[in-house]
């Protein structure tokens, strides 16, 4: 879905926002909390009110969306935060863009916030993001995108120095059960040297009463405390429900053994972190005669 900036409810405790509009999948096992609820018209909320802010030139206050959560809590974001420069990121989002080199896989690049920037720096970008009204935005500056969910990625994209999960959208790896395939879908894509740069939230630093009660109710369920589920609305019209995962970095790095990455670096800011993951070898799923996996496969 989309790209996030730092001013999320990280920043006022509120929650956090998909990067983009749609789900990395189809919202994995969680079960939303919260039995009955508005009837609301299934649409592209996130796009309609990014397209809002486009066309109103990204001016603070042409359009906001809604992020509502699975135990009624609702957060209002500004729109116009997709058209910042990175003189108005947080620190961990400008050293992700810095850091990224070689061909680029943006995913949830929204309507181009990081990429327009990789772009100007001569970098090749291919964006993925699976709002229709954020795609068409992106496209409109210049951006390259491939409409589609992060686990509808084709095999034959071609490999990627870079993944950027940037605007937080480390969110995007949805759940425990998710995170790891989604993770090695990415290994796949990249080069025997790539790196994944991703930015998230470490929800032991999150202390709101709001998120304590949640983390709680995560635990009791068997959930990372920091598995969101969400939706985004924009006036009548919301996305589906979908889940967000905010992990600490000790659990994103658990949830990376065995799908080609290595956790190698942390940089903090506050409760946002850029996590710098490292290729690594992993077992080929494919079996041996034998029923066994066949043995680590070589970097390509």
């Amino acid at each position: 879905m989309r790209d996030q900036n730092h001013e999320t409810y990280a920043s006022n405790e509120a929650a956090g926002r998909p990067a983009g509009s749609c789900p990395p999948g189809d919202g994995g096992p969680a079960v939303p909390r919260r039995a009955h609820g508005p009837v609301v018209p299934i649409g592209d909320a996130f796009g309609n009110a990014v397209r809002r802010a486009w066309r109103r030139g990204g001016a603070p206050g042409a359009a906001h969306e809604v992020i509502e959560r699975d135990d009624g809590l609702l957060t209002v974001h500004d729109s116009g935060r997709y058209f910042t420069g990175p003189a108005e990121w947080n620190a961990v989002e400008r050293l992700a863009v810095e850091e990224a080199r070689g061909r680029v896989l943006d995913v949830g690049c929204g309507p181009g916030r990081h990429a327009v920037h990789m772009r100007a720096r001569h970098l090749p970008v291919l964006g993925v993001e699976p709002s229709a009204g954020a795609a068409a935005v992106a496209r409109e500056r210049g951006v390259e995108v491939l409409e589609a969910r992060l686990d509808e990625l084709p095999p034959d994209l071609g490999r990627f120095d870079t993944v950027l999960l940037g605007g937080q959208n480390l969110g995007l790896l949805g759940n425990r059960e998710q995170a790891p395939q989604l993770l090695a879908l990415l290994a796949d894509l990249t080069t025997a040297d790539g790196v994944l740069l991703g930015v998230g939230i470490d929800p032991e630093r999150l202390k709101s009463p709001e998120h304590a009660r949640y983390a709680d109710a995560n635990r009791a369920a068997g959930r990372l405390p920091g598995q969101q589920r969400f939706r985004v609305r924009d006036g009548a019209v919301a996305t589906d429900w979908f889940d967000y995962l905010l992990a600490s970095p000790t659990e994103l790095e658990q949830l990376a053994v065995g799908t080609g990455w290595t956790l190698a670096e942390v940089t903090e800011d506050g409760p946002h972190y850029l996590a710098r993951l490292e290729r690594r070898g992993r077992p080929d799923p494919r079996p041996t005669r034998g029923g066994a996996p066949a043995p680590a496969r070589p970097e390509s």
